[in-house]
């Protein structure tokens, strides 16, 4: 039975056992480039950088691309959203990177060049896989990076593109992620447990003059943003959480590219669906005018915004974050006053 995971601009068929009906050869479908032509494109058209470490006689690295790069879709969806490198962590060259310039540490055959000893933390195991995100330019550095060592199998390797391209490591570290990355498309019981939540459409939450009696929680999300995916698919039916929110709080389903016309505090708001503006003019909104995939957002009894927190949040963090906002709490302390009780143990 093939699982369906929904990859910006094109669909990803997974299935349980990772196994694909076509692949390509050696790899030859991820358009690989070179170290400082990915730094180049990422100076002026910022992108995540996936950089594979091989060497010529490594046989694992060999497989890797003659299976999991050679997969289609996976090239495809590499191809569109990272900018890929291919690195012989034993080359003769010299390389440039960040201003510094790296050559072999040694005059070996197999001799590791001292770039590759850098970025793999000493850790020289083939094939590796590093993962760059959000380049800082002042401080000539990536935000983001993170080795997976080892030979990676494609149902491995698709959190992992998910979790760098989606900026989900800016509130979940990745073992975490996974987890709920396998509960939101794997887990044979997600699917009746999302029944249980009652999820409000803009219009029935909005389009109404009296306040609510609880607050309201808006998850603003797209079908196919795969973070928002596994944040409603789990975050919400966890245990954690789970009892808080029904308790205390609505919840609105918002996907920004609906056409509604909404009244929202007797502001009317659309969707303009130009190339400037694709998303609905309420969701940019409550997001305090700058939307990211998913952003939480928390409404009190009259409707008015008191945080919106964009990226993936953990079922844990929602929960902390829900038990702040329950009984305003956030009218006492301060969320840093308020996360040090907790770390203390305090209720």
């Amino acid at each position: 039975m093939f699982k369906k995971i929904v990859l910006p601009g094109l669909f990803l068929c997974l299935s349980a056992t990772g196994l694909f009906a076509q692949q390509g050869e050696e790899g030859n479908l991820v358009k690989w480039m070179k170290l400082d032509e990915a730094m180049e494109k990422v100076k002026t058209q910022p992108r995540p950088i996936l950089m594979d470490f091989y060497t010529d006689w490594c046989g694992w690295c060999k497989q890797m691309m003659r299976t999991t790069y050679a997969n289609p879709d996976l090239a495809q969806y590499i191809n569109s959203n990272f900018y890929p490198v291919k690195f012989n962590a034993e080359t003769k060259d010299t390389v440039e990177y960040l201003g510094e310039k790296y050559g072999p540490l040694g005059e070996g055959p197999r001799t590791t060049n001292a770039l590759a000893a850098k970025l793999l933390q000493n850790k020289l195991m083939y094939p590796t896989t590093l993962f760059l995100n959000n380049f800082d330019k002042q401080k000539s550095e990536f935000v983001f990076s993170m080795l997976a060592q080892g030979y990676l199998e494609t149902n491995k390797l698709e959190p992992m593109l998910i979790f760098t391209l989606e900026n989900a490591f800016r509130n979940s570290n990745f073992e975490d992620f996974k987890v709920q990355y396998d509960k939101a498309f794997f887990d044979t019981a997600t699917e009746r447990k999302t029944k249980q939540v009652k999820w409000m459409t803009p219009s029935e939450a909005f389009n109404k003059k009296e306040s609510s009696k609880k607050k309201t929680i808006v998850l603003i999300n797209t079908g196919w943003c795969n973070a928002c995916r596994i944040m409603q698919r789990t975050t919400f039916i966890d245990s954690l959480p789970y009892d808080s929110i029904k308790k205390n709080f609505d919840v609105v389903d918002f996907n920004p590219e609906i056409t509604d016309t909404i009244v929202f505090k007797g502001q009317t708001f659309i969707n303009p669906r130009t190339q400037q503006a694709p998303f609905h003019q309420l969701a940019v909104a409550l997001c305090n005018k700058g939307l990211t995939l998913p952003t939480f957002v928390v409404l009190d009894e009259q409707m008015n915004v008191i945080d919106a927190v964009p990226y993936y949040i953990t079922p844990g963090l929602i929960k902390k974050i829900t038990a702040y906002y329950t009984n305003d709490v956030y009218k006492k302390k301060t969320w840093n006053d308020f996360m040090a009780e907790i770390n203390k143990g305090k209720p």
